[in-house]
C-alpha cells in the first residue's frame, strides 16, 4: 500500500511540474520585411490592431498602427467615425500633421505626406532623420521578453503583451 501511494505522489508530482507555464506581461516584437518597408501607399481602411500614437487635425484624425502605417478616421460627427483610409508606412510611430501635411517615419526615413482626390503623394523623404527609431534592438523597457526570430523579419516595434516563458530578459 505504501509503494502505491508513493508512487502515485511521484506522478503527480512530476505531472504538475511539467505542464507549467510562466505567464507575465512582457514585450513581444513587431517585424516587418525590409524590402517593403520603405513603400508608402493609401489603401482601405482596415481595423486596428496596434494602435498607438494620435494627432487630430479639423475633422480628421490619425492614428500610428504601431510598426505598420497610419489610420485616418472622420471624426466630423464624434458619436459616428467613419474610418477613411489608412496610409502603409512601414515601421511608422510617429504622425504630426500641419497646413495639411502629414509628417510620419517609414523606418529611419522623415516622409512628408498629402492626400489629394483620395490619392498619396510624397512631398519629400528625409532619409535617415531619425538614425534608429525604427529598428529597435531592445524593447523600451526592462523585463522580460520575447525573444526576436530573425526568420520572421526585421524588427520594427515592440507590443507589450502576455507572454508565456519568455526565452530573454534585460
Amino acid at each position: 500500500m505504501k509503494s502505491v501511494t508513493l508512487m502515485l505522489m511521484s506522478a503527480l508530482l512530476l505531472l504538475s511540474c511539467s505542464n507549467r507555464k510562466n505567464e507575465v506581461t512582457g514585450y513581444a516584437p513587431l517585424y516587418g520585411d525590409l524590402s517593403e518597408m520603405k513603400g508608402v501607399s493609401l489603401v482601405p481602411a482596415r481595423a486596428v490592431e496596434n494602435g498607438g500614437k494620435i494627432y487630430v487635425w479639423g475633422d480628421l484624425l490619425y492614428q500610428v498602427e504601431t510598426g505598420k502605417g497610419i489610420h485616418i478616421t472622420d471624426i466630423s460627427d464624434p458619436a459616428a467615425p467613419v474610418q477613411k483610409g489608412f496610409i502603409q508606412a512601414g515601421g511608422a510611430q510617429e504622425v504630426a500633421v500641419k497646413n495639411g501635411l502629414i509628417y510620419t517615419n517609414s523606418q529611419n526615413d522623415l516622409v512628408i505626406l498629402k492626400i489629394e482626390n483620395n490619392k498619396l503623394q510624397t512631398v519629400k523623404r528625409l532619409p535617415d532623420a531619425f538614425g534608429k527609431l525604427s529598428s529597435p534592438a531592445l524593447p523600451p523597457e526592462r523585463g522580460p521578453f520575447e525573444c526576436p526570430d530573425r526568420s520572421k523579419g526585421v524588427v520594427i516595434g515592440w507590443q507589450k503583451k502576455t507572454l508565456v516563458n519568455p526565452g530573454c530578459s534585460y
